[in-house]
């Protein structure tokens, strides 16, 4: 095909030539569905792109996963011609996908077909980002080549390179190989896999000559010392380009490259499988495949959400997951009462679009709940205890608990129950320690089911209710028996392995949920918490963050940088006493002014149109009048025409009322008025009571009274006609000018009422908007501030002589600015996406952006990308040694060393001296980074403990006594208990939440050690352990730098080896990022490892009060109070000195192992990286040679061939891949840009952008000329934010708060 433009400036680029095919081939629309599919038209190879037309495209419907060369292969089908496809007149790979190419995001892609072997000229020059091609193209298949043609002996023309050897001799190097893959050629020492075709022809000054191959029979050892053929210095390697992927990628970039990757190893495993039992070294390799594919790459993030009762925290989640309804919610009360983990949907089935898996706690589980419930409703005399009508009561919980699985039993029931009795009820024992699936392809209907599990309490209803009128059962509530409930939906916000956990609390009264919940939050890499903003600030929320034990946690496991802040409800919002909070009464001063003239135009405008309809009414009047004398005159006519004398009608008759059968005059004067005017919806009263009086009465023609005078002559009769026509007429007329008038003033009315809408709403948006920069400041301040004084508080008790109040431990501003701050509207949000439809507008917010939950949706995706991006690493990073190893392998076919025997005894002699140097090196490294850490623990943990231990010891019986002192009403956390209470911590082995907070007796008899400890815990664990560890990668990098300088050193001296010595440059720094990652894993493990650790301190506390618990638990009668707490008190002063020592001890044992685990991983994965050096090290240096004259088999040579190909042909897709991938990236950017640059320019030209109305320009920010504002229900939003995405609208709120 002629006429070709020369190639965009832009590889892969919509430029301007692009665009204009992409316009001619969508004149004829293509029947394609492309929200699932692609349509691809392809300029036929005949036609000139200059002059074509739409009919000169041929249309293909493909998928987005489908490659070019597959789109190849069907235009070749229906033409019968073999071409190459350009895009944006540049030349494509065949492995690109069509998802890579969509440049305007419209599923559709427009190629130009050249036939093969006729492309278009093109300059000399190339177009930027495109590689050297070195070589032939693409499409040279054995398609082109005749059956017959074959040849016995395939000749291949090398591009020959002059590369001196040792003995300073010149002879060529070749870059090409046979393309006959049945008939393997021996690639010796040749370490870069050369490509299947042969080499364009290049400038004469680089050919030395043409050489003539048989792939049978000629040996490859001649270019075993070129170890690398010529490549450009455009093309990467692949080393190289994973490594630039590794610093550079994104997780998606990076993910789709390990998805690719993934697939090519199981090709790569399958083509060693046919060796693995009579070759070591496929078994080998074939292990390490599959080592590397069960390695971990989707690891899910853990974030739990936590708030108080009503701080709408399902309402949240549910706007974040984009459905009106999946978690459920209810403004009367609390009614998330059980774990509720919510997850990526993998499940393609339209009937399973919505999953959840809800787990029972086991039998044990409720047998205890059970139990302890029980005791807790029965009272002293065998009957169900009085307090039970008391929800906050302990007999109450208990009640409302047990009442919910049972309804059908009364509290006689009840108090006659035992525990094996209730927990052999049918239909409850079946459903204990099993997991119930629920899956549904609508919202609606999965809600419901799922609701019958999770809610707290069943809705009174009226349908409920005449159930239980009409006799029928009530059904069980299975929230007390769920461990968790499991939901899986395909929500945008989880599409990057985000899991959200909604927890009721940590604190739960049934055991096996309190340990599921605890047992999230150890684990979460991000938790959110959420506050209604209006309480957020008054109530110190971010300071007190669910109180001190947990800012406490929050120290030991250092996981500040975890906690994000949500504000909810920012609807809910009084512009007056917003303004006056904020200080914008001055600023919105000309709004109030320009609302009450709104208001002033409005009372007038309402007064006029009540004013016009009363004048309406008179002229309604004036036509029923005048219609009624008309009936009458009409009557008169008739008995005149019938010979009748008549005379005219008394007063009385004028002025009747109109018949029951209104007459044809009569309909057409309605049907006149329905059409005179249009009241814009207003309804006019006066009608219906005329109509009402219309038939109220009725009077017949026989009524008519006549008058005493001359009778009436036609004339006079057909006189009097004319005039009462003219008369209504006339009043018609008046009617119809007023309903103008009444539709006009309606008008002006609704224009003035948008206006003061859109002014209020402008109002509301900048008073929602200080208070939300407001309470973000504040919340990050006071959250600052909370761990100030944690800090200052362990300082002083640390060192009382050095504490120094104005000394700060650390930046609390940069602690402030790096808690994220969300203020969100999910019921603003809901409504603008169309959802609750049955709700008011909410004003204050005119796009989706201003409720922030995109912002929130963003960053909860962004949590996610530390995880994916560190797991794609460490897979590329094998997967690139692994290659390397394999390329060394393949190609040693044991005829290039080139060494006597004695050569070859003193090169392996020497490294393996050297790589034993460097094997005691490497465990000796792991030994002092072993032995640095134990001697931080031991400075900073253990040797405090003997002093923290002594100062528990003198506070516990001050602890237990406060148990036992009497209420302190004011301050609950002061006095003592009541007897329900302190019974119910008993129960619990020392632990109960119940409206007054959390009753720990453990912690608050652990906490001088706890609250002394942690500061310390922080440095050792995010100081020191990082640096030690940081400092053993260092040293790992300087012992394999240093072996491979002293190995490349030895070859460069004796010649052995030569070849592979730069590959095995490359491959050190393979290990060397993998001892990194080696590194970054063990911070992992050691995190995990010390937050169980530090956790130990207080159960090894309930253990040592086991005994008094259960005591205190058994006693009855009168005066059990009293000897429950003297027997606490005796306890607690008889075990505090072991207890503590043992709690101490056991922290101890736990980090102890924690160091041996560390050791032993560390030591494993050390040994892991030497064995694979050596065999890398040892197949370059001391490698298989084979004696003169011999051959390895052709299987295996044939084996080491291919997996060579295999190599090549994935690397160079791969490549491909990347390039065509980064090239459309940038194209979609710069179209995109260029897309808001000119909706931008097209907005500020707009006739819009600048108000004439008198009426508005008078008002002033933040009324913003409310009519020129975009409007959310007309589908415009923010004309900008339209080409923003969430994700840069939520990089722009970073920015603005500087995290």
């Amino acid at each position: 095909m002629e006429g070709s433009d020369p190639p965009s400036p832009n590889i892969f680029g919509a430029g301007t030539e692009y665009k204009r095919l992409h316009t001619i081939a969508r004149l004829i629309k293509p029947e394609v569905n492309l929200e699932n599919e692609f349509a691809v038209a392809v300029l036929e190879h005949t036609q000139n792109s200059t002059n074509c037309s739409s009919g000169d495209f041929l249309w293909f419907r493909v998928k987005s996963k489908h490659s070019v060369s597959r789109l190849k292969g069907a235009y070749r089908k229906r033409t019968n011609v073999e071409v190459d496809f350009k895009l944006a007149n540049n030349p494509i790979g065949d492995a690109v996908q069509m998802k890579d190419l969509n440049l305007l995001k419209d599923n559709i892609v427009v190629f130009t077909a050249h036939e093969a072997g006729h492309a278009s000229p093109r300059s000399g020059s190339r177009a930027p980002l495109q590689r050297l091609s070195t070589q032939v193209p693409a499409n040279l298949t054995a398609s082109n080549v005749a059956k017959d043609s074959i040849p016995a002996k395939v000749e291949q023309s090398y591009t020959a390179v002059p590369v001196k050897d040792e003995n300073e001799d010149m002879f060529p190097r070749a870059q090409g190989r046979s393309q006959t893959r049945d008939t393997p050629t021996r690639l010796g020492r040749n370490l870069t896999a050369p490509s299947r075709a042969p080499s364009p022809k290049i400038p004469a000054t680089s050919m030395v000559k043409s050489e003539t191959h048989n792939s049978e029979d000629t040996s490859m050892s001649g270019i075993a010392e070129a170890s690398a053929a010529v490549v450009s210095p455009n093309k990467p390697s692949h080393n190289e380009r994973v490594q630039h992927l590794n610093e550079n990628g994104s997780p998606e970039e990076l993910e789709a490259e390990v998805k690719n990757s993934q697939k090519f190893l199981e090709t790569l495993k399958a083509q060693l499988a046919s060796m693995q039992s009579v070759n070591e070294a496929a078994q080998y390799f074939t292990q390490q495949i599959n080592d590397l594919l069960k390695q971990k790459v989707d690891t899910p993030t853990i974030i739990g959400v936590v708030g108080n009762t009503g701080a709408g925290k399902s309402s949240v989640i549910n706007a974040m997951l984009e459905e009106e309804r999946l978690v459920p919610t209810n403004c009367m009360r609390a009614c998330t009462a059980v774990v509720t983990e919510m997850s990526w949907n993998s499940s393609e089935d339209e009937n399973e679009k919505y999953r959840a898996h809800i787990e029972f706690i086991r039998a044990a589980d409720w047998e205890r709940d059970l139990r302890i419930s029980l005791t807790e409703l029965i009272d002293g005399n065998g009957q169900v205890s009085r307090e039970c009508t008391n929800a906050e009561s302990e007999a109450g919980i208990a009640y409302a608990k047990i009442k919910a699985v049972y309804p059908q039993k009364t509290s006689k029931d009840l108090a006659s129950s035992t525990v094996e009795q209730l927990m052999n009820e049918p239909g409850i024992k079946e459903v204990l320690g099993t997991v119930k699936k629920v899956a549904e392809g609508s919202p609606e209907v999965f809600y419901r089911a799922l609701q019958h599990y999770v809610d707290s309490k069943e809705k009174a209803t009226a349908d409920s209710k005449k159930k239980i009128t009409n006799g029928e059962k009530k059904q069980p509530e299975w929230w007390p028996l769920i461990r968790v409930v499991r939901i899986f939906t395909k929500a945008e916000a989880l599409s990057t392995g985000a899991v959200i956990v909604d927890l009721p609390g940590v604190h739960d009264s049934n055991a096996a949920r309190a340990a599921v919940a605890a047992g999230y939050m150890k684990q979460c890499t991000g938790l959110f918490i959420v506050a209604p903003i209006n309480r957020a600030v008054d109530d110190k929320a971010a300071k007190s963050l669910l109180g001190e034990s947990f800012k406490r946690q929050l120290k030991f496991d250092g996981t500040y940088s975890r906690i994000t802040f949500i504000c909810s409800k920012t609807d809910d919002i009084s512009i007056i006493e917003a303004s006056d909070s904020l200080g914008l009464e001055e600023e919105m001063a000309a709004d109030w002014e320009k609302i009450d003239e709104l208001e002033k135009e409005q009372r007038t405008l309402k007064q006029s149109v009540k004013d016009l309809k009363e004048s309406k009414a008179v002229y309604t009047e004036l036509i029923n009048d005048a219609e009624d004398g008309m009936e009458v005159w009409e009557k008169l006519k008739s008995e005149v025409e019938d010979g009748n004398e008549v005379f005219a009608p008394s007063a009385a008759a004028r002025k009747r009322k109109r018949s029951a059968e209104p007459s044809k005059s009569r309909k057409k004067s309605k049907k006149s008025r329905v059409n005179s005017g249009d009241e814009d919806d207003f309804i006019d009263d006066d009608d219906e009571e005329e109509e009402d009086a219309n038939d109220s009465d009725v009077e017949s023609n026989s009524d008519i009274e006549s008058e005493t005078g001359d009778p009436l002559t036609m004339d006079l009769i057909e006189g009097k006609l004319a005039q009462l026509k003219d008369d209504k007429k006339r009043a018609r007329l008046e009617k119809i000018e007023i309903d103008n008038k009444i539709k006009k003033l309606n008008q002006e009315l609704k224009v003035s009422e948008k206006a003061q809408g859109e002014i209020e709403t402008a109002m509301s948006a900048l008073c929602i908007g200080g208070r939300n920069k407001y309470s973000k400041g504040a919340i990050q301040r006071d959250f600052a501030d909370g761990i100030r004084e944690l800090d200052m508080e362990s300082a002083q008790e640390e060192d009382p002589e050095k504490f120094n109040p104005d000394e700060e431990l650390r930046d609390y501003s940069e602690v402030a600015r790096s808690l994220p701050v969300f203020c969100v509207s999910s019921r603003a949000y809901q409504k603008l996406r169309g959802r609750l439809q049955r709700d008011n507008k909410v004003p204050g917010f005119r796009s989706t952006a201003e409720t922030e939950i995109p912002q929130l949706q963003a960053h909860c995706k962004k949590l996610t990308e530390v995880g994916r991006a560190s797991n794609c690493r460490n897979f590329l990073t094998h997967l690139s040694q692994l290659l390397n190893s394999l390329r060394l392998w393949t190609a040693n076919d044991g005829t290039g060393l080139n060494l006597t025997d004695t050569q070859l005894a003193a090169e392996t002699s020497f490294l393996n001296f050297r790589l034993k140097t460097l094997e005691k090196s490497l465990y000796a490294a792991v030994e002092d980074c072993l032995k640095q850490m134990n001697e931080a623990l031991a400075e900073h943990i253990f040797e405090k403990y003997e002093q923290l231990i002594e100062g528990a010891i003198s506070e516990a019986n001050a602890t237990a006594s406060r148990w036992h002192s009497p209420i302190n009403r004011e301050n609950r956390h002061l006095g003592g208990y009541v007897w329900a209470t302190y019974k119910a911590i008993v129960r619990r082995d020392g632990v109960f939440s119940n409206a007054q907070g959390l009753q720990d007796f453990n912690f608050q008899l652990i906490e001088p050690i706890i609250k002394n400890l942690g500061s310390h815990w922080e440095r050792v664990f995010a100081q020191r352990v990082p640096r030690v560890l940081q400092s053993f990668t260092r040293a790992a990098k300087t012992l394999l730098n240093a072996f491979h300088r002293d190995i490349e050193s030895r070859s460069r001296k004796s010649g052995a080896g030569s070849a592979g010595i730069a590959l095995l440059g490359q491959q050190i720094r393979n290990y060397e990022n993998i001892f990194r990652q080696v590194s970054q894993q063990m911070i992992e493990l050691i995190n995990n490892l010390q937050r169980e650790a530090n956790r130990e301190f207080t159960p090894v506390i309930a253990r040592n009060l086991s005994t008094a618990y259960d005591w205190c638990a058994n006693e009855s009668g009168p005066g059990q109070f009293k000897r429950m707490q003297s027997h606490m008190a005796s306890h607690v002063d008889t075990a505090r000195s072991e207890m503590f020592q043992e709690s101490c001890d056991e922290v101890r044992t736990r980090l102890l192992a924690m160091c041996k685990q560390v050791e032993e991983g560390m030591s494993l994965q050390t040994d892991e990286i030497f064995m694979r050096m050596q065999r890398d090290y040892t197949e370059v240096v001391s490698g298989t040679q084979l004696p003169q004259g011999q051959m390895m088999p052709r299987q295996e040579r044939k084996m080491r061939s291919d997996v060579t190909q295999t190599i090549e042909d994935f690397e160079k897709e791969s490549a491909e891949a990347q390039l065509a991938a980064e090239a459309a990236k940038l194209a979609v950017e710069e179209e995109q840009k260029n897309l808001a640059d000119s909706a931008q320019e097209e907005f500020l030209n707009s006739d819009n952008a600048v108000s004439n109305d008198n009426r508005d320009t008078n008002v002033r920010e933040p009324a913003r000329n409310v009519e020129n504002e975009p409007n959310p229900e007309d589908g415009e939003g923010s004309r900008w934010l339209s080409f923003v995405d969430d994700e840069e609208t939520y990089r722009g709120m970073l920015e603005e708060q500087n995290w």
